[in-house]
């Protein structure tokens, strides 16, 4: 990740209209992390959403920092958290945290593993970590296989944007995990969910997309939401909304003494 950042532009929609992630899985961190240090980091935080459910799920005794290389997405980040939750909010990036050596108890990333240099980041991580401490990766995945509507959005963007594919986040994390000479206990965790919507949200969704600023610099913003509404109004419901089939996966390791 760095200064230049494709969510310029895009953090009050993205605020407004991304889901949330399953407490389920959140509870599941939760249960893994280490007594001390009550010290964690969100990194890639963008409008905190990730780095208030972190906060949450890990409890008012812990100390959480989100980290956010987007002056947007950092700006609303912090108007969108209440101040009472205590968390803050820094400039930095995933490759170079500005953390000192074992300080975390828990690093985080939600919605953001595929901008980062990962082998930075994992030496990173290393670096940051405590004995014991956890990494955590959590990312909410549209399921457009079981889906007519976000199959007809995806061909949409890929057939506007050469460049972009729908299997962008085919990593192997579980993988990568695994072969850190420091991680141990590395576990996938997921869980199916649905989210039905109206179409204002389906389309602010969509629209708050990095991928979609392509298309949108193409036709203009007003044809691509119309497209949008049009996908809805074929494949959705018939009392108006939508509803989008999500997995959401969470990585967990644990660092070793070693």
């Amino acid at each position: 990740m760095n200064d230049s950042n494709p969510f310029d532009g895009l953090a009050a929609r993205y605020q407004a209209n991304r889901p949330d992630y399953p407490e389920t899985l959140l509870k599941q961190l939760s249960a893994q992390a280490p007594d001390t240090p009550t010290t964690a980091a969100d990194i890639g935080a963008g409008t905190g959403i990730s780095t208030r459910a972190l906060k949450r799920t890990l409890g008012a005794t812990w100390g959480v920092t989100g980290v956010e290389p987007g002056s947007d997405m950092r700006r609303q980040a912090i108007e969108s958290t209440p101040k009472e939750e205590g968390i803050v909010f820094l400039e930095g990036s995933a490759e170079s945290l500005p953390f000192e050596e074992g300080s975390l108890g828990v690093v985080n990333v939600g919605q953001a593993i595929q901008f980062f240099d990962r082998p930075a980041f994992f030496n990173e991580v290393q670096r940051v970590l405590s004995n014991g401490g956890i990494l955590s990766i959590i990312q909410n995945n549209r399921v457009w296989q079981k889906s007519p509507l976000l199959d007809a959005h995806e061909s949409f963007v890929e057939t506007n944007d050469p460049t972009y594919s729908r299997n962008y986040r085919d990593i192997d994390l579980l993988g990568e995990m695994t072969a850190l000479d420091w991680s141990a206990d590395v576990n996938r965790l997921e869980t199916d969910w649905e989210r039905v919507i109206d179409v204002d949200r389906f389309v602010g969704t969509m629209m708050s997309r990095r991928t979609m600023k392509p298309t949108v610099a193409k036709f203009g913003e007003s044809v691509v939401e119309d497209s949008l509404r049009s996908m809805a109004a074929t494949f959705g419901n018939a009392d108006g909304t939508v509803t989008v089939p999500y997995v959401t996966e969470l990585f967990l390791a644990r660092k070793t003494s070693a």
